[in-house]
């Protein structure tokens, strides 16, 4: 095992805002939050980093002009400091979980092929999670489906109301939302009950 492996792995936040290159995202204060970049160009990626906007995650298929290899994850890890990577590709999320990140794999969930195809063959590793998409699917599977997935689940994509992300926290580490949705969360989180605000600001529970 490599010795890297064995570090601690980075925390994964309750929400995850997409960034997709334009306005820097703005962390909502009441939520437990950080930044995924996706569907983005790698020069936009780069000038990120150098303006010092880190990100706390990236969708690595969505990056235009950047390669979805080892290689890549190696640049985002030792160059970027980015690691936590999504990714369709079950080496590669392997890959960035040896390095000690968290590798996160894509489950394409509209229907139960399509999820028994995108975790067929990925054994459980350590480090090594699960993306549904679209998450707004989350609530509806049967507890035999959410049983196959490895954690920490990420619900990913058609999550336009407070309430669905909401639903989608019961059963997920992490959801990711437009700023706008993570802005209409942050004032649930302050104006809601105790129970609300600890869903929405404790940490998911460390591997």
């Amino acid at each position: 095992m490599r010795a890297e492996s064995r570090k601690l792995r980075p925390t994964l936040p309750r929400v995850l805002i997409a960034d997709g290159g334009g306005q820097p995202v703005r962390i909502p204060r009441n939520l437990m939050a950080g930044v995924l970049l996706r569907d983005i160009d790698i020069t936009a990626v780069v000038r990120r980093a150098a303006d010092g906007d880190t990100a706390t995650a990236i969708d690595l298929d969505t990056v235009r002009g950047m390669a979805s290899d080892e290689t890549a994850a190696d640049f985002l890890i030792d160059t970027l400091g980015v690691r936590i990577v999504m990714t369709r590709r079950a080496h590669v999320a392997t890959h960035v979980a040896s390095r000690g990140g968290l590798g996160l794999l894509h489950a394409l969930a509209f229907d139960s092929t399509g999820l028994t195809r995108a975790l067929d063959g990925s054994a459980p590793v350590p480090g090594v999670g699960t993306v549904v998409s679209p998450g707004a699917v989350l609530p509806h599977m049967r507890p035999s489906e959410l049983e196959q997935l490895a954690r920490p689940i990420v619900a990913y994509g058609l999550l336009t109301r407070t309430a669905d992300a909401l639903d989608c926290l019961e059963l997920a580490e992490c959801v990711v939302l437009r700023q706008d949705v993570a802005d209409a969360l942050a004032v649930t989180a302050h104006e809601s009950t105790q129970p609300v605000r600890k869903l929405l600001t404790t940490v998911a529970a460390e591997e």
